[in-house]
């Protein structure tokens, strides 16, 4: 059932302006006026590896209208997810912490209030700040309600409770209420709308009107996976099209900010495993990323960038102070020009389960991951951009630095995490393991 949350986990203690802030924007807003600051519109998607969108590469017709979207955006090539599965890396992504700072490990884990997330930031200042998501992981149980005023965070999986299944129309037209009613009201106060759509999610279910479209019958068992899995792709594209459409329509598209943005991606045997959250392996890390914002010119980035930049990036764009508990840095000057000699390394975590506690880096072509506790692998990209073969014992001086920089990465990531509480881990109650389970999260928690 859809909710409204009065954001009381917002604490004013470590956020001293946050009232002063919302009554100033409050009473500066007009009855009919341009917000001061953009609006944001972030849309997050579940599941989707970058090169299964046309703009990334994809051949098949996934994505016609996100493609669409991308060609008048900022396009970043070669994004590096913090995490291969859902809550710890939408909590770098409100956040921009790692894994190791914000401490979001396990599937009973949640986000402290004591971290400020980018809603409440933007709420701080006077943002009017809604969500309507669809996974376990994005509810109120988690953490990432923080800063919303309006959390719609109703969620059950289609084959446990299909009558409050939460597929990506319903959360589009949820999407499009909360831009109609905007429009309506037209008061001047900026909004952040958060939407998250789940569906490219295992089990792959045929969307029909899509999946028809990728399906033959000659295609082996991994093959028809995949074709679900695109089909499914497909139909969350055309909702995401409604919502950008009914953005236009509303005439509220010149005055907003639009992010689209993966969590992770997917594994389709590629190294002998399925789903995501036990590797590191670029299929479940590697994620699309893409931004309009006015006054912005259309372009590709192709350097390599980090899921944690994005928050940086918004807050400057929107001309506000980045928090200092931010690993991330802003990517706006590799869009308009200017000069930036930041080296964007990229630290991965998951703890997903006892057989899968891996860390790791990314820099430039080369990549290391090292288990908890074992030897350090690493993979040269410009050469094997498929990570199919260790080349740790070739390149001995690699190993030596990008583990020393691991070091650093994770060293820095602690000394973060002491400026913050931790929420224990909290045992979940049988009818979320239901329906964990219906989404193949299953064993023993990391």
């Amino acid at each position: 059932m859809a909710r409204t949350v009065v954001p009381s986990e917002t604490n004013p203690a470590r956020f001293p302006s946050i009232l002063l802030a919302c009554a100033l924007a409050a009473s500066a807003c007009g009855s009919a006026s341009t917000p001061s600051r953009p609006n944001v519109l972030f849309i997050s998607i579940d599941t989707l590896r970058a090169d299964q969108l046309g703009t990334y590469g994809c051949e098949r017709a996934t994505s016609p209208r996100i493609d669409a979207f991308a060609t008048g955006a900022v396009v970043f090539e070669d994004v590096t997810a913090s995490a291969p599965w859902t809550l710890p890396a939408m909590a770098s992504l409100f956040t921009s912490t790692y894994t190791t700072t914000n401490g979001c490990w396990g599937y009973g884990s949640r986000l402290d209030d004591s971290f400020t997330t980018l809603t409440e930031l933007l709420l701080a200042h006077g943002y009017d700040t809604a969500c309507v998501v669809s996974h376990l992981f994005c509810t109120t149980r988690h953490g990432l309600q923080q800063g919303f005023v309006h959390f719609d965070d109703t969620f059950a999986y289609p084959k446990v409770d299909p009558d409050r299944a939460r597929t990506a129309d319903v959360i589009a037209d949820g999407g499009i209420d909360f831009l109609e009613r905007k429009a309506a009201v037209d008061d001047g106060r900026p909004w952040l709308l958060w939407l998250h759509f789940f569906d490219p999610h295992s089990d792959y279910m045929e969307a029909p009107g899509f999946t028809e479209h990728f399906l033959d019958p000659t295609h082996d068992a991994l093959q028809h996976q995949l074709d679900l899995y695109d089909g499914e792709i497909a139909a969350t594209d055309h909702e995401v099209g409604r919502v950008l459409d009914a953005l236009e329509e509303a005439g509220l598209a010149e005055e907003t900010i639009v992010v689209l943005v993966a969590d992770h991606g997917e594994e389709f045997l590629e190294h002998g495993g399925t789903g995501h959250g036990a590797t590191l392996f670029s299929e479940v890390t590697r994620i699309p990323m893409i931004l309009r914002a006015p006054g912005i010119a259309p372009t590709r980035i192709t350097a390599q960038v980090r899921s944690i930049d994005l928050l940086p990036t918004l807050l400057d764009l929107l001309e506000l102070p980045t928090p200092s508990q931010a690993a991330g840095a802003t990517l706006v000057p590799l869009f308009t020009g200017e000069p930036s000699g930041m080296r964007r390394t990229a630290l991965i975590e998951t703890r997903m389960s006892p057989l899968a506690r891996l860390e790791g880096v990314r820099e430039g072509r080369w990549k290391l991951v090292r288990p908890l506790g074992g030897a350090p692998m690493l993979y040269d990209l410009s050469e094997d951009p498929g990570e199919t073969t260790d080349v740790a014992g070739e390149h001995p001086e690699e190993v030596l630095r990008l583990t020393e920089t691991l070091e650093t990465l994770l060293e820095e990531a602690h000394t973060r995490a002491e400026d913050f509480e931790h929420a224990p881990e909290e045992a979940l109650p049988p009818s979320i393991q239901e329906q964990f389970s219906g989404l193949g999260y299953v064993g023993e928690d990391p």
